[in-house]
């Protein structure tokens, strides 16, 4: 049985198709520039989350910070928990997080991993003798800085 002129050209362009599909694709693969290898670092993670920020999409932005922010990203935490606490006033909507997934970002924000780095080391010398470190230390000496022991603030101009 004989196939019409349609037939063949529609075969014949599915063929040009599939090669061209093949070369694109081997080409992604030598150069290294997939969809995921855009967001391989966590700067280059936070940074694409930034970028979505910036793009006004509320609600990808607060969940890509949200999963940098769990992983410990002081930067992503402050935004996370930004967006969290004052979502209705700047954002017009609501971004879900449990208390202590906000206290987990709190930390993140001061460079801790768990609730146990919030507590006052002791530090040991020679001797055997310990010294408490003091909890209400500044955080930033000769400012009027919050104390190591508060939590951080998050302010926003006008809001009340």
């Amino acid at each position: 049985m004989e196939r019409s002129a349609t037939a063949r050209w529609i075969d014949g362009m599915a063929q040009v198709l599939i090669g061209a599909t093949a070369v694109v694709a081997a080409c992604i693969a030598l150069t290294g520039t997939g969809f995921a290898q855009r967001a391989e670092t966590p700067g280059a993670r936070l940074r694409a989350a930034m970028e979505t920020y910036q793009s006004k999409m509320w609600p990808q932005a607060y969940s890509q910070l949200a999963a940098l922010a769990d992983a410990g990203d002081p930067s992503a935490a402050r935004v996370a928990a930004m967006m969290a606490r004052q979502g209705p006033l700047l954002f017009g909507q609501r971004f879900e997080v449990s208390r202590e997934r906000l206290a987990r970002w709190d930390l993140a924000m001061r460079g801790m991993k768990s609730a146990d780095d919030a507590h006052p080391v002791r530090a040991m010398h020679a001797d055997g003798a310990g010294t408490a470190s003091a909890p209400g230390a500044l955080t930033s000496l000769g400012t009027s800085a919050r104390r190591a022991d508060s939590p951080p603030a998050v302010l926003v101009a006008g809001a009340r």
